[in-house]
């Protein structure tokens, strides 16, 4: 074969890849998740968390549709979103139009990430910037995410910022609490982590927050949701993730259920994409979890 032949189909092999990579980054599954809890109060039994994290909406809301077509027909008692709902603040409106439509029995919660705080990017050339200073390891420019929270609040969603809020489930008593992301050093875990009393859950956008946690024995929470590696984003078949961001995954497990003496660790993959479009052998997700006592 000839150089020209040779790249040619090397070309064609590409453009191929990133075709489909881009379809990928569409093709949102979702997750059905059962965390076996040995000590799980009777009247959690069942209960059905939807977990929805980096959904990074783009400010043109493209993805809008696509979220609420997944999500609308599933059956949960509770919603938890773990941050990076936009790539840049430029999203706010679109994340919160997506956002404000989930209702469930026991509420929607939230806490926020990184991204959700990043200064607005609406052109190409902003993009380049924005993208360039992140590969450079530049510091990132924040804003306030106030009028994004206060939206989202008038709608209903409880955001927990570094901390925690109680509620009542099946007649059981539930704390649950909201970090900052401990990528960028915002969580302040000694405010966001509930007291031992009754059935504790925590939000975090970066799983690497649970690595600081107190055991559960020690009243740590049962359950940390969480997000932030986009479980690789692009995973290369037969090796796993090259880029994870955190030290609690793996490059064969970028995502999942982790557990960390009895505390339940869930990473998702997210809904949506950071910094490119595309994904690859690494489909997007929305987690349906269920809480049991039950084995199997």
């Amino acid at each position: 074969m000839s150089l020209s032949s040779l790249v040619g189909w090397a070309g064609a092999l590409g453009v191929g890849a990133a075709l489909y990579a881009w379809w990928e980054s569409t093709a949102v599954e979702i997750t059905e998740r059962r965390l076996q809890i040995p000590d799980l109060p009777v009247g959690l039994e069942g209960l059905r968390i939807l977990h929805v994290s980096d959904t990074h909406f783009p400010a043109d809301g493209d993805s809008v549709g696509r979220f609420v077509e997944k999500v609308w027909p599933l059956e949960y008692d509770l919603v938890c979103c773990t941050g990076d709902y936009v790539e840049t603040s430029a999203g706010w409106d679109s994340a919160a139009d997506a956002l404000t439509q989930l209702r469930a029995p026991f509420g929607v919660y939230a806490t926020l990430g990184a991204h959700d705080y990043c200064q607005p990017v609406r052109t190409f050339d902003e993009w380049l910037s924005f993208n360039v200073d992140r590969a450079l390891g530049s510091p990132r420019r924040f804003v306030n995410p106030k009028p994004f929270v206060e939206r989202l609040e008038a709608s209903g969603i409880v955001v927990l910022r570094n901390e925690w809020r109680s509620l009542e489930i099946g007649g059981e008593l539930v704390r649950l609490g909201g970090a900052g992301d401990d990528s960028v050093r915002m969580a302040r875990l000694e405010s966001a982590v509930p007291p031992p009393e009754g059935f504790s859950m925590l939000l975090t956008h970066a799983p690497d927050a649970a690595l600081r946690l107190p055991s559960k024995a020690e009243g740590g929470p049962s359950i940390v949701l969480s997000g932030h590696t986009h479980g690789g984003q692009i995973r290369l078949p037969g090796w796993g993730a090259p880029l994870r961001h955190s030290r609690l995954v793996s490059r064969s497990r970028p995502s999942g259920v982790f557990d960390l003496e009895g505390m339940q660790v869930v990473v998702s993959r997210g809904f949506g994409t950071a910094h490119v479009p595309l994904r690859f052998d690494c489909r997007p997700e929305i987690g349906l979890i269920t809480l049991t006592r039950r084995d199997g």
